[in-house]
C-alpha cells in the first residue's frame, strides 16, 4: 500500500478475524486505519467488495473515506457499502421495500417541516420539546404507543415520511418480523467496520449489532482466497463521547459486554498536535474514569506552552482575542499595524485566516466575538444556530466544509472531526465549561479535551471574569479544569504578557 502505516496501525488493519475494538486517541491516524482495514480486506485477503459495510457517523466521512479507498484501491467497487448508520437503514429498507410496500418511495422529513406536522398535537411553544423527548424515545428503540406520539407517527407513515430516528425502530422491525432478512444481510455482511463508535446510539448498536455475525458457533477463519471469517471492527475514541444527548449510551461498553473474546488494538500515537498540547490534553482528560488503556504520546516537538488568559468581561475577552488573531495573522489593519500588535506572536510563523478556529460552549457567545471581528474587519464565517435544535444538527450533518479563508466560529460539539494550527477555545468557566445544565460532568471534560486537540500548533483558552448571556450577566472564576493542567505547560505563556502597544493609552481605550 502506498500509505505507510505505524506498527500500531499495521496490526490494527490486519486483525480481521472475530471482534475487534481499534480504540484511537485523537490524531492517532484513526481515518487512515479505517481505510487501509478496508482496502486490506478487498487488496490482500481478496475479500468481496460486497462482503464488507463499512459504516461511518457523517456524510462528509463517508465521503472522505470514499476518497481515501480510490487514493488506495483506484476506485471504490460499486458493490461496497460505505455509509452513514442512517443511510445504511435507509438502504435496508428501500431493498425490503419496508413499511410501505416494494416499489413504493418514501422520504424522510426535514426538521423544519416536523412542527407543522404536530399542528392540533401539541402546542406550538411546546413542539421543541415534544420533538426531543420522541426522539430520545425512539432512540431507545420505543414505539410512541398512543397519545400526540403515536398520532404523529400516523401523520408521517400516512405521507410515506419517516424520520431519522424511524430508520432504526422500522429496521429492527423488519429483521423481527423478517428473522429470514437479518440472517441474508448477516451472511452478506461479513466484515463490518464501524467508525466514531464512541457515539453510536443504542437504536445504532442495536441496529449493527443485528448485522453482525455470531462467533458461536465457531466460524473457520478468514483465509488467503477470501473465503471463511467474519468480522466486526469498531473503531473510536471513548474519551471523545460527547453527544449525551443521545441517550448516554456506552457503546464501548455494551460491546465488550455482547462480544466478550474481543481484541483490543490501541492507536496511541498523535501526528496532529505539539506535544504541550498533547501533554495538557491528556491531563485534562487523565481525571476522567478510563475503560480500555490510555496513552497518547506526541510524535511531534513540544512547541509553544499553552496561553491560558483570564480577562475581566466577556467582551474584553473577544478584542484580546481578535489582537492575539491580528498578530498571528502579521497585523491586518492600519490601526494593528500602527499600535505594535502586528508583532508575530511567535516571533517567526504566521498564519492566514483558515488556519484559525474560535471555539465555545454555546452559539450564544459567539456575538461578542463575531462584534469583535466585525470591528476589525476580519472575515469570519460562523457555523451553526441557537438552540437546542444545534446539537442535533451537528449530530447528523457532521463537521462542516471547511474551506473558505476566513477565520472559523463554532461551538466545541461542531468542532469535532476537524482540526487547525491555531484554536482558541473561549469562556473556560465554571457553570459554562462545564456547563451547568448538563449534569454529566465527565462529558464536558471530554468535550474540552475534543477541544483541545483540534489544535495543531498554537491553543489558546481564555475565562472572563463577568459575562452577558441570555440576557443576564453572571460572574464566575475559571473552569476547574484548568487546573488539571500543570505549571510547566502554561507557566511560560502565563509569564509572557501580551506585547504592549506602542500608543498604550490608545490600546486601554478599546475596554
Amino acid at each position: 500500500m502506498p500509505d505507510p502505516l505505524n506498527t500500531a496501525q499495521r496490526n490494527a488493519v490486519e486483525t480481521v478475524d472475530g471482534s475487534v475494538i481499534i480504540a484511537a486517541g485523537p490524531g492517532t491516524g484513526k481515518t487512515r486505519t479505517f481505510a487501509h482495514r478496508v482496502a486490506h480486506l478487498i487488496q490482500d485477503r481478496h475479500v468481496s467488495p460486497e462482503r464488507i459495510l463499512a459504516v461511518t457517523f457523517t456524510r462528509s466521512a463517508a465521503g472522505e473515506m470514499r476518497d481515501r479507498l480510490k487514493g488506495l484501491l483506484g476506485e471504490v467497487p460499486p458493490a461496497l457499502w460505505v455509509e452513514t448508520y442512517h443511510a445504511a437503514a435507509f438502504r435496508i429498507l428501500g431493498e425490503q421495500g419496508y413499511p410501505f410496500g416494494v416499489g413504493v418511495d418514501f422520504a424522510l422529513i426535514a426538521d423544519e417541516d416536523k412542527p407543522a406536522l404536530l399542528d392540533g398535537l401539541v402546542p406550538k411553544k411546546e413542539a421543541t420539546a415534544f420533538l426531543d423527548d420522541l426522539r430520545k424515545t425512539k432512540q431507545r428503540l420505543a414505539w410512541p404507543e398512543d397519545g400526540p406520539g403515536a398520532a404523529y407517527q400516523r401523520r408521517l407513515a400516512a405521507r410515506r415520511l419517516l424520520d431519522f430516528d424511524d430508520l432504526f425502530l422500522y429496521a429492527m422491525r423488519l429483521f423481527e418480523e423478517r428473522p429470514d432478512v437479518a440472517a441474508d444481510y448477516r451472511e452478506r455482511f461479513r466484515h463490518i467496520v464501524v467508525d466514531e463508535f464512541q457515539d453510536t446510539s443504542f437504536a445504532q448498536y442495536r441496529f449493527i449489532r443485528s448485522l453482525a455475525r455470531e462467533a458461536n458457533p465457531p466460524i473457520p477463519p478468514l483465509t488467503k482466497g477470501g473465503k471463511g471469517g467474519f468480522s466486526l471492527c469498531v473503531i473510536g475514541d471513548p474519551d471523545q463521547a460527547i453527544y449525551g444527548f443521545a441517550g448516554g449510551f456506552r457503546a464501548f461498553e455494551a460491546f465488550a459486554t455482547d462480544f466478550p473474546d474481543h481484541r483490543v488494538c490501541r492507536l496511541s500515537e498523535n501526528y496532529r498536535s505539539q506535544g504541550m498540547i498533547v501533554a495538557a490534553a491528556g491531563q485534562v482528560i487523565a481525571k476522567s474514569p478510563a475503560h480500555l488503556p490510555r496513552r497518547l504520546t506526541a510524535r511531534l516537538a513540544n512547541g509553544l506552552p499553552l496561553a491560558i488568559s483570564r480577562y475581566g468581561t466577556d467582551r474584553q475577552e473577544a478584542e484580546m482575542i481578535v489582537r492575539k488573531i491580528e498578530a498571528l495573522l502579521g497585523g491586518s489593519s492600519h490601526f494593528t499595524i500602527d499600535s505594535g500588535w502586528a508583532q508575530s506572536d511567535d516571533g517567526h510563523r504566521t498564519y492566514g485566516l483558515s488556519d484559525i478556529a474560535i471555539l465555545y460552549r454555546l452559539h450564544a457567545q459567539s456575538r461578542p466575538i463575531a462584534d469583535a471581528l466585525d470591528r476589525s474587519g476580519l472575515p469570519y464565517r460562523c457555523f451553526g444556530r441557537s438552540g437546542a435544535a444545534q446539537d442535533v444538527e451537528d449530530f447528523v450533518a457532521g463537521e462542516p466544509a471547511l474551506r473558505s479563508e476566513a477565520i472559523s466560529l463554532m461551538t466545541l460539539h461542531r468542532a469535532k472531526g476537524s482540526e487547525f494550527p491555531v484554536v482558541f477555545i473561549a469562556g473556560c468557566e465554571e457553570g459554562l465549561l462545564p456547563y451547568h445544565r448538563n449534569d454529566d460532568v465527565e462529558e464536558e471534560r471530554r468535550l474540552l479535551f475534543v477541544g483541545m486537540t483540534r489544535a495543531r500548533q498554537r491553543l489558546f483558552v481564555s475565562s472572563a471574569a463577568t459575562r452577558f448571556l441570555y440576557g443576564e450577566t453572571r460572574r464566575a472564576g475559571p473552569s476547574s479544569f484548568l487546573s488539571d493542567i500543570q505549571e510547566e505547560l502554561r507557566q511560560l505563556e502565563e509569564g509572557r504578557a501580551p506585547r504592549r502597544p506602542i500608543e498604550q493609552n490608545r490600546q486601554q481605550s478599546l475596554f
